[in-house]
């Protein structure tokens, strides 16, 4: 591609003439001859801003900033290295990529779901939450997803974790019945429509557009429109804005450079961050072109960093607020604030209705604390303590005497080498209960029981973790009967009420129970704390059965004796008991 453009660029400079970028390196022929020569720096790409008005301005129809793109991928491909100056950008998508920003909202019969974007969400809270209403009144069963669509990444070349990244937030939406994405964000519009094979693309503008909407009060006055450069060659998307405006009583003056000609508002390719000087030459092209009009844009982005020299607004604030907007009163959030805003958002749409919300089980490749090779290695351990195990006949030996007199061996280390064994028996697939049993014989009932459940829900939450970030590829490969499908689609549904059913009623293994939970997308905290509750009486009942056996041989029925039988039998009940009263769809 490089030679490519070497030979066919004519040298014309009319591409040159508009980008202070060009007019500091020559022309895109001359910076692809030097560099195919030796003679220029891959490192120039990111300089460029990669907004394609090269590209749209060329008589000869070559793509200049698609090479440019090129360069950046070859110098990521050979170094791995972040620059300095992306460390902040990155670290941004960091944020909008990790669990603790991400939400998947997604009611039952969802195919459609509403994608705001990080930046949007961040400065206009308030405005999400009114389009994600709005768009809830038009289709019932919308969802929305608080994620980033790692465009930054994609930009600086790195393809590897874009692609990833970007891949596993497709299939994820897929997998769980999503047909149709709608976007505020230009950007996130750009990647889904570009890479998205299997999800269909619109933006928000497009459904306004369409929607019979009739302006109660019609603004007057005249603006022009900012096209993010992202957008240049979508046409349709520009009539959409433009119909919106003039709808609601705008007329609208057309700057020199706008739709497919349109520059770029100095964000772009993330020079601002290595070539502040570019990256601001677009912002005064901007002031100057806009004169004494109010401008309009559709992207958060655009609109922060344009506002800085010249009155810029967001199209959706004038549409949702017109005429605090038009007086200037509407204030979008600028950081840190944009992040406490989404943080908050996702709180409340989590609180409206908590049986749609699914937990993000993908994560950035970057991102995992556990290389593949930390992971292979932890497999290799536990498939090598497994067939140890069942080679030596080892499991035979864990009785209740065995072990009692195994662990009492340890003196006063014993309280901690017993829950440290009761915890990795599960990871093991070793039985659980004779270790339950042996620890009321060997502490008594109130430390047997505080044992007990710490090394229980210890190992419980050990085999859960191992199962979701180790080897889940491995184990559901393994888990294909119909049954542990049907549970994890019943876990996905209802949460903590499955971990909470399945901890009391013991139908299904207890080993392979945490493995197969691990699977599902619900929280670690929720399964935690509902595994911990939930085991404590069965942890309780054995104890007292088992702590009492000395005195019922002696001919003492004690409280403990008929507490720990009582728990027990009761326990044995709840599967009478459920089958009565469970919904149907449990």
């Amino acid at each position: 591609m490089m030679k490519n453009l070497a030979m066919k660029c004519t040298g014309c400079d009319v591409c040159v003439k508009e980008c202070s970028f060009l007019q500091y390196y020559g022309n895109p022929g001359k910076i692809a001859a030097d560099f195919y020569a030796g003679r220029a720096n891959e490192l120039i790409s990111f300089e460029c801003s990669l907004c394609g008005l090269c590209s749209s301005l060329c008589p000869k129809h070559i793509d200049p900033y698609k090479v440019f793109f090129q360069m950046r991928n070859a110098v990521w491909t050979q170094t791995k290295e972040i620059m300095p100056e992306h460390k902040a950008i990155l670290a941004y998508e960091k944020k909008g990529l990790s669990k603790r920003y991400s939400l998947y909202k997604l009611p039952d019969a969802c195919t459609t779901v509403f994608f705001p974007g990080c930046t949007f969400t961040g400065t206009r809270t308030k405005r999400t939450e009114q389009i994600y209403s709005w768009l809830k009144n038009k289709i019932p069963c919308i969802g929305i997803v608080l994620d980033c669509c790692a465009k930054p990444s994609h930009d600086l070349g790195r393809d590897d974790f874009f692609n990833t990244n970007f891949l596993a937030l497709e299939r994820f939406l897929y997998d769980n019945g999503v047909k149709t994405v709608i976007t505020a964000c230009p950007n996130c519009y750009t990647v889904f429509s570009t890479y998205s094979k299997k999800l269909k693309t619109k933006s928000i503008y497009e459904i306004l557009a369409k929607q019979e909407r009739t302006a109660t009060n019609k603004l007057i006055g005249c603006v022009t429109v900012h096209d993010p450069c992202v957008t240049r060659f979508e046409t349709d998307m520009h009539n959409y804005v433009r119909k919106l405006l003039t709808d609601n009583g705008l007329e609208i003056k057309e700057m020199k450079h706008c739709r497919e000609k349109t520059v770029c508002c100095g964000e772009g390719g993330s020079v601002l961050f290595v070539a502040p000087d570019f990256a601001s030459n677009w912002g005064n092209t901007r002031k100057k072109e806009a004169a004494d009009k109010r401008i309009i844009t559709y992207c958060a982005g655009c609109c922060s960093l344009l506002g800085k020299t010249v009155q810029t607004d967001h199209v959706l604030d004038l549409l949702f607020e017109p005429e605090k907007t038009m007086q200037g009163s509407v204030k979008p959030s600028s950081a840190p604030f944009t992040y406490f805003h989404r943080l908050n958002l996702k709180r409340k749409l989590k609180k409206q209705t908590k049986h749609d919300v699914m937990e993000k089980v993908y994560f950035p490749i970057e991102h995992q604390r556990m290389t593949k090779i930390f992971k292979v290695l932890i497999m290799v351990i536990l498939a090598a303590g497994v067939a140890g195990i069942k080679m030596t006949g080892a499991e035979e030996i864990f009785n209740q005497e065995a072990i009692q007199t195994y662990i009492n061996g340890f003196g006063s280390l014993a309280p901690l080498v017993y829950m440290i064994i009761v915890a990795f028996s599960p990871v093991f697939f070793l039985p659980g209960t004779p270790f339950i049993i042996a620890g009321g014989l060997i502490f008594g009932p109130f430390q047997g029981v505080v044992y007990g459940i710490t090394g229980a829900t210890s190992g419980a939450c050990l085999a859960f973790l191992v199962s979701r970030y180790v080897a889940s590829e491995w184990i559901e490969s393994k888990l294909t009967n119909p049954s542990w499908l049907k549970l994890k689609r019943q876990t996905e549904k209802h949460g903590w009420k499955i971990v909470a059913i399945t901890r009391l009623v013991p139908l299904v293994p207890f080993n392979l129970l945490s493995y197969a939970l691990g699977l599902t997308r619900i929280k670690f905290t929720t399964y935690f704390i509902t595994s911990f509750i939930c085991m404590l009486p069965g942890c309780i009942g054995y104890i007292l059965l088992s702590g009492s056996v000395l005195e019922v041989l002696q001919g003492k029925l004690s409280i403990k004796f008929f507490a720990g039988l009582g728990i027990i039998i009761l326990l044995s009940l709840i599967p009478v008991f459920f089958k009565k009263i469970k919904p149907e769809d449990l």
